[in-house]
């Protein structure tokens, strides 16, 4: 064999996959749905729900007594004996008996519920099924109204009460950190008492985990003083037809769950502020004799639906696009895309540093000023995908230096990442070379956000100059 005169030597590089964290959101489903506990099911359309959802079944009598009903179903319902469950009955005449109640188990094929005054003898039997049914259908058929851009997932924790869906989900996402981006709640953990108590764990500015909820006038002080950034509020119309009737399709807050779960941020597609966005398929508040009772949820960072009347146009839009905390959607969801791309990046530049012979990434200045370009390249992609306000700089200062810059808004306006150099990070953290550890690299910036309100001044005078 002939020596060869050239050896070429290949070195691969791997770009990193993109995250799609900020686009994954889940509808709670409690008994809903015919899937397994913990089970995640991906709905691309709203069709694809059908074959999940729990049927109505039959009944075979109901007998008022005592301002109580027995209801004996035609088949056991497979419910926990002496359990409390939310069921929907349907179908019945009279139909006073007709509604969503809180049921107490009896026996393998009988439950019973409060009712008052006695509707009369049923002459129609009809259907029970658990209220998370009706209720799942309408999160799905209103997210989907939105559009489908993006697609969305059931999350069935089973039948059972408020606090043991928040139990539930609590389990879940320790074992699934970072798997859900934004979670759609059912209606009544708007009123459950430990809901608050939970929420308290996801506050974090790292936790990157969101739950969209319905307060009612009668429980939105359940959240008084507790502020979580984690948290989106909204209240629905008073003409929203009530969970009572199954042939509503509306959850309203589904239609505001969407918004930010269709953000697909790039120099093409900008994302939005939240505020204002429009909606389709949900009621707005009617602005007459509304405006004290809608002031004081926007002063309570609570959202709600109306229409763009004041800029001329009917469209439903969202009012005001907030978190509980008082910033807006846009704010945090900048700073998770933040954090999740410039992790990203960085973590892929050193994993292809480490398999590149031909250039090694090594901790020495050089390798400093890989990772720095790393994340001005991200943050350039901040800028241009509408999440960051400014200018891009770089910057080489200790961390004092930086830090007390900072302090006398020195970058006012700009979108600084600062490397602190390699001889000056080492000798004020000399254990750290040791260990390969580096926390010299940083960046300060300013989310981009959209306007929430507008003082227009006008001056008036009848005097013409001469």
């Amino acid at each position: 064999m002939v020596n060869r005169i050239v050896t070429v030597n290949v070195a691969t590089q791997v770009a990193p996959t993109p995250s799609t964290l900020q686009q994954t959101g889940a509808l709670i489903s409690q008994g809903g749905t015919t899937t397994a506990v913990n089970t995640l099911s991906f709905l691309t359309q709203l069709s694809d729900l059908t074959a999940l959802l729990v049927t109505p079944k039959a009944i075979t009598s109901m007998v008022w007594a005592g301002n109580v009903v027995t209801v004996t179903t035609t088949v056991a319902h497979g419910l926990t004996n002496a359990g409390v469950f939310t069921l929907a009955i349907a179908g019945v005449t009279p139909a006073a008996y007709n509604g969503t109640f809180s049921c107490t188990v009896t026996g393998t094929t009988t439950f019973t519920y409060p009712l008052t005054p006695n509707p009369g003898a049923v002459t129609v039997q009809g259907t029970w099924q658990p209220q998370s049914a009706i209720e799942v259908r309408q999160m799905a058929t209103t997210f989907f109204a939105q559009g489908s851009s993006v697609g969305v997932y059931v999350l069935e924790f089973g039948i059972g009460t408020s606090a043991a869906g928040v139990t539930a989900l609590t389990s879940f996402i320790t074992a699934n950190p970072n798997t859900i981006y934004s979670y759609l709640t059912p209606r009544s953990w708007g009123s459950e008492t430990t809901y608050p108590t939970f929420l308290a764990n996801y506050t974090s500015p790292t936790a990157k985990t969101y739950f969209f909820t319905t307060v009612t006038s009668a429980n939105y002080t359940n959240f008084s003083g507790i502020d979580p950034k984690c948290l989106f509020l909204l209240v629905e119309a008073p003409a929203v037809p009530p969970l009572d009737n199954a042939a509503s399709t509306e959850f309203t807050t589904a239609s505001a769950f969407h918004v930010p779960l269709a953000y697909a941020p790039s120099s093409a597609q900008q994302v939005t502020p939240t505020a204002y966005s429009f909606l389709y398929g949900v009621t707005p508040w009617p602005p007459a004799n509304n405006n004290s009772t809608l002031a004081n949820y926007s002063s309570l960072d609570i959202n709600y639906v109306a229409t763009g009347a004041e800029g001329g146009l009917s469209t439903s839009v969202l009012y005001y696009g907030k978190l509980n905390d008082g910033n807006d959607f846009t704010y945090w969801y900048s700073v998770d895309w933040v954090q999740i791309n410039c992790d990203t990046a960085i973590s892929n530049a050193i994993i292809n540093g480490s398999n590149n012979p031909q250039a090694p990434l090594y901790y020495n200045q050089a390798g400093i000023n890989v990772l720095q370009s790393v994340v001005v390249a991200t943050m350039k992609s901040a800028i241009g995908n509408g999440l960051a306000l400014g200018t891009l700089t770089q910057t080489t200062l200790p961390a004092a230096q930086f830090t007390a810059n900072l302090e006398q808004g020195m970058y006012e306006g700009q979108v600084v990442v600062n490397a602190e150099p390699f001889l000056a990070y080492s000798n004020e953290n000399p254990g750290d070379y040791a260990i390969g550890n580096y926390a010299g690299l940083s960046v300060a910036y300013t989310p981009a956000r959209g306007f929430l309100t507008i003082v227009f001044n006008i001056t008036v005078s009848n005097f013409v100059a001469i």
